[in-house]
């Protein structure tokens, strides 16, 4: 069991060195507010621009923090979730793969993740059934299936 986590944090590290190296895919190259601020205290404005939904200031801060610190899982969330609220929903669940590769066991990042998936497959199924006969049999098990998506994504 040691060698296994040894293991994780072995690939964890090398994934976030090849990450920074190449830069990530959804983040951008700029740096953000002020170049000279030490990293808490751009933590600490990110997550006030984050509360008072600030979402452009919060982005800036949060895509220096996953360059910087690209270990820390409550970064890549965060950043995923001012995409959603962004309408970046591919952008996201990679940010959101991203905080459970860093950290399995973040549930947050896990229902949030599941949640766009099931809005996709949402979106999917009804633009399946716009185009699919009424009197296919796949017609009837798509629609309920959306109905049953639509419960769970409003619960």
């Amino acid at each position: 069991m040691q060698m296994i986590k040894h293991l994780r944090t072995s690939l964890l590290t090398l994934l976030s060195a090849l990450l920074v190296a190449c830069g990530a895919d959804n983040v951008r190259n700029e740096s953000g507010p002020d170049e000279n601020k030490d990293l808490q205290q751009i933590r600490a404005e990110a997550d006030a621009a984050y509360r008072a939904e600030d979402i452009a200031l919060a982005e800036k801060y949060y895509e220096r923090l996953v360059r910087e610190l690209p270990v820390e899982a409550e970064h890549w969330f965060r950043l995923g979730n001012i995409y959603v609220r962004s309408s970046r929903p591919y952008a996201a669940m990679n940010l959101y793969r991203e905080a459970v590769l860093r950290d399995p066991e973040f549930a947050k990042v896990w229902y949030n993740l599941s949640i766009i998936q099931l809005k996709q497959t949402a979106f999917s199924l009804n633009e399946m059934l716009l185009y699919t006969d009424i009197n296919d049999p796949l017609y009837d098990k798509a629609s309920r299936m959306l109905d049953d998506i639509k419960a769970i994504i409003e619960e």
